[in-house]
């Protein structure tokens, strides 16, 4: 065998080597891809495709308060939040303001008393202290709202729907109604925090439900849907408002909710009475917010969930459950709303990006009215409520 031959062979050799090395570096990305997406498409499934009921989130407790201030203990998080705050606890509901003054392990804030008496604690560190709940929605009940609220039924596609029905104060000389749609595991609650803006704007209420909450029919598939069979509802609470006496129809959307109006100006046959729309911390492209809440999962240790591993997952949870990302990412055709649109998104939200609201402005700026604030997800109103009740019934004005 000659020099040349030997060098032949095992440069092939090498080569081989490489091949197979490749091969097998090829097949683990494939298997890893292939296995972590499946695993990762059942973990969305569980996290945000199948129906709960909201919960309370405890972990507050009050160490003192009098008519006007509380002192809180708990987590950082929760008892810093800015503006202004609903805090429930068995049996009696209050709202919390600005903070007057904090140290490492309290802050004392503003208490606007409402319903009841706050337990107070003796020691931060006593287990049998009775838990609070410091919740965005700032109203326990329609009453601590100053709204009076009646209860009526509609009928959808899946069957019956409770709401809220609202009367106007004053009524418009053209009957206009507010359709309310909550967002993704919330209910109707999270209405309350504008519901007065809109009676006194002399527009009738509609706080609806939909399927899948707690009590109401249920999707068929199981699934919460982003729009693509929730329209069907809201349609149904159009029919309801039609049928009795509203003459125009204003659609309002809060954070999923969203999904399900703008579903209904795409797909619904009673738009021509819809006159305008008003969004809040709209999650109207549920793709980017997957993408949005991976971007921030570590894998193992410090590394974290790499993007092609999302992109695989959300192509696996598509085959089996039939999501429809581009039938739920409504920014894309946001160029076909021919309606006035109103927008309130946090800068600081954490749930939804803020870019899909500013895309959704950028598509359609003849017709899309952005209102950024500094807020968290859904609490543009608690950031500041004189703002935002000023721009709600500024704009409610110009299109009633």
């Amino acid at each position: 065998m000659t020099a040349s031959h030997s060098a032949v062979t095992s440069t092939g050799r090498a080569r081989r080597r490489w091949i197979v090395a490749i091969g097998v570096v090829v097949f683990i990305v494939v298997v890893f891809h292939l296995a972590g997406g499946w695993y990762f498409a059942g973990i969305l499934e569980t996290d945000a495709l199948i129906p709960q009921a909201p919960s309370r989130d405890f972990g507050v407790i009050a160490l003192d308060a009098d008519a006007s201030s509380i002192t809180l203990s708990g987590t950082d998080d929760a008892i810093r939040q800015q503006g202004r705050l609903g805090l429930w606890w068995e049996g009696g509901y209050a709202q919390v303001g600005g903070i007057l003054d904090e140290n490492p392990e309290s802050v004392v804030r503003v208490l606007i008393p409402i319903s009841g008496v706050p337990p107070i604690c003796d020691t931060p560190q006593t287990e049998t202290c009775e838990q609070l709940d410091l919740e965005a929605v700032a109203y326990g009940q329609p009453s601590h709202a100053g709204v009076e609220v009646v209860d009526v039924t509609y009928e959808s596609p899946v069957g019956t729907m409770e709401a809220w029905l609202v009367a106007p104060d004053p009524a418009s000389e053209v009957p206009v109604w507010a359709i309310h749609v909550h967002g993704w595991r919330a209910d109707r609650s999270e209405a309350l925090r504008t519901l007065p803006t809109f009676r006194e704007a002399g527009l009738t209420s509609l706080v609806v439900e939909y399927r899948n909450d707690p009590g109401a029919p249920p999707d068929p598939t199981g699934h919460y849907r982003f729009g693509r069979s929730e329209w069907e509802d809201v349609e149904a609470g159009i029919d309801y408002a039609l049928r009795n006496g509203a003459r125009e129809i204003v659609l309002v959307g809060y954070s999923t909710g969203a999904a399900a109006v703008l579903s209904t100006l795409e797909r619904s046959e009673r738009t021509d009475a819809v006159v305008a729309v008003v969004l809040d911390s709209p999650n109207i492209d549920f793709g980017r917010v997957v993408k949005f809440e991976a971007s921030k999962k570590a894998l193992v240790g410090p590394i974290m969930l790499p993007a092609s591993l999302t992109a695989v997952a959300m192509t696996i949870a598509d085959l089996r459950f039939d999501i429809g990302w581009d039938d739920i990412n409504y920014v894309q055709r946001a160029a076909d709303i021919d309606v006035p649109v109103l927008v309130f998104q946090g800068s600081a939200d954490d749930t939804v990006p803020p870019s899909i609201a500013a895309d959704l402005e950028a598509a359609n700026p003849d017709r899309v009215t952005l209102v950024v604030t500094g807020a968290d997800h859904m609490k543009s109103w608690n950031e500041d409520p004189e703002r935002y009740e000023t721009t709600l019934a500024e704009f409610l004005a110009r299109v009633k």
